[in-house]
């Protein structure tokens, strides 16, 4: 056998440790950032951690709104029956998690083995990629693309990710997350994988009979179907702690409107003081400390790298509300409806990656006139107008109150006449789009609102 030499061109993870670092602590909310500061200090006797005293609590937003049907829409439907979701308005809110799912995947990773030092840092960074619903929801040949990796790579990764508790975790849609956890079990049957694929819209709505017809079997095996499919868990994340909800959040910046214009103020409050301890730093020039100098200096390195992860949090944060400011300032200066305003859009503006901006929206609170409320509230899809222009779903939300404001009450309108409506005022969306938003407002369907002239409005 001859001996041969070739060159290979291979692809090595772009990311040092110390970006890893900076891109957690972008994503973290600021009482997150705080604990984990304080548990690196523990190991690093040159940083110095002050931890803000908290003032004030609220609690924290529902999660945002996703296609229907969304996770959270199909929880309400399989709990309770409902068939809605919570409202989207940035103002309301929900309860709080206790504990971080994005620790509790790290800890597993950690201790498989078996994984090399180069994949195991790929999962750590999917599992930062995770929103708060414990999905994936950034396309994984963007994020192979930030990392400089290949494709393939990347879904070995995802793979691992996918494989660890709770199951069902890093799915990228509703249906590869019931899909997940019904491989993971004994019920991993056509009829069942079907239902999944094609029949969750009509389950959500509780339509038995229309479910059975789309799968070509009984009433009887399709409600033994659903029962299978609704034991199991829409939402990953829940019973964790996301950074979408916290027992004590504080805004990361105070939104000011004075004399027609709009500033806004970075909350430094709300995070730790950080420093270099000066006695460590001291016997560093100290010759009697000379057998610690080495472990001294690693540290003050690592030290260092904290300081300056927490400054470029700031610092990107701080971007990403001024360009939101700019294209919300209807919306703060006279209460106009959110502007269309996608993620990649400002990303694009800014200059960075999309996933940035979505690391510096998670979890974050900002403060306009006494209301505090998710930065993440503030993105909205557009949706397409008859003229081709773009309309957010709050608008179309407003003008759906505003036509049914208007309706008779003896004969409210239908939702397939009040998407016509709508479209007469050219915003083109589906009868199931209404449906969903009326619900989204708390405003029952049209038999739920017709009453008697005269009759109290409920």
């Amino acid at each position: 056998m001859a001996l041969q030499q070739q060159l290979e061109q291979s692809q090595k993870l772009a990311l040092t440790q110390a970006m890893q670092q900076s891109l957690r602590f972008l994503q973290m909310p600021a009482l997150e950032l705080d604990e984990y500061l304080q548990e690196l200090a523990l190991s690093n006797p040159i940083l110095s951690v002050e931890t803000p005293a908290i003032e004030s609590s609220y609690a924290a937003p529902a999660p945002a709104e996703g296609d229907d049907p969304s996770p959270e829409f199909l929880e309400s439907s399989f709990r309770s029956g409902g068939g809605g979701s919570e409202s989207g308005d940035p103002m309301e809110f929900a309860a709080a998690r206790p504990m971080s799912l994005a620790r509790h995947l790290g800890d597993q990773l950690g201790q498989m083995k078996a994984l090399d030092q180069q994949t195991l840092a790929r999962c750590l960074y999917l599992v930062g990629c995770l929103n708060s619903l414990g999905y994936l929801d950034c396309p994984l040949p963007e994020l192979a693309e930030e990392l400089r990796q290949t494709l393939f790579d990347m879904e070995q990764a995802l793979f691992v990710v996918q494989s660890l508790d709770p199951p069902g975790v890093g799915a990228r849609s509703l249906s590869e997350c019931l899909l997940l956890q019904l491989a993971q079990s004994s019920r991993f049957t056509e009829l069942n994988i079907h239902l999944i694929q094609s029949g969750l819209p009509l389950l959500a709505k509780g339509d038995i009979p229309g479910l059975a017809r789309l799968l070509g079997a009984s009433q009887s095996a399709v409600r033994e179907a659903a029962e299978v499919v609704r034991s199991l868990n829409p939402i990953p994340s829940r019973g964790f702690y996301t950074g979408e909800s916290s027992a004590y959040i504080q805004p990361e910046a105070v939104i000011r409107r004075e004399h027609g214009q709009l500033s806004v103020e970075m909350n430094d409050l709300i995070l730790p003081r950080l420093s270099l301890d000066p006695e460590y730093c001291a016997m560093l020039k100290q010759n009697e400390y000379q057998d610690a100098h080495p472990y001294l200096r690693e540290k003050l390195t690592e030290a260092r790298a904290v300081l300056s992860g927490v400054q470029e949090r700031y610092g990107t944060i701080s971007r990403v509300l001024e360009a939101v400011v700019r294209l919300q300032r209807e919306y703060f200066l006279s209460g106009a409806p959110l502007q269309p305003m996608a993620m990649n859009q400002l990303a694009e503006q800014l200059e960075v990656h999309p996933s940035t901006v979505s690391r510096a929206v998670k979890g974050k609170y900002i403060q306009f006139e006494g209301r505090v409320f998710p930065l993440r509230s503030l993105f909205t899809a557009p949706l397409q107008t008859s003229g081709g222009s773009a309309v957010s779903a709050q608008a179309v939300k407003q003008q759906l109150q505003r036509f049914i404001g208007a309706e008779d009450p003896a004969a409210p309108l239908s939702d397939d006449t009040l998407a016509q409506a709508l479209a007469g005022v050219g915003i083109v969306i589906s009868r199931r789009t209404v449906a969903k938003y009326r619900a989204e407002l708390n405003i029952p369907g049209a038999s739920g609102r017709k009453r008697a002239k005269g009759g109290p409005r409920s």
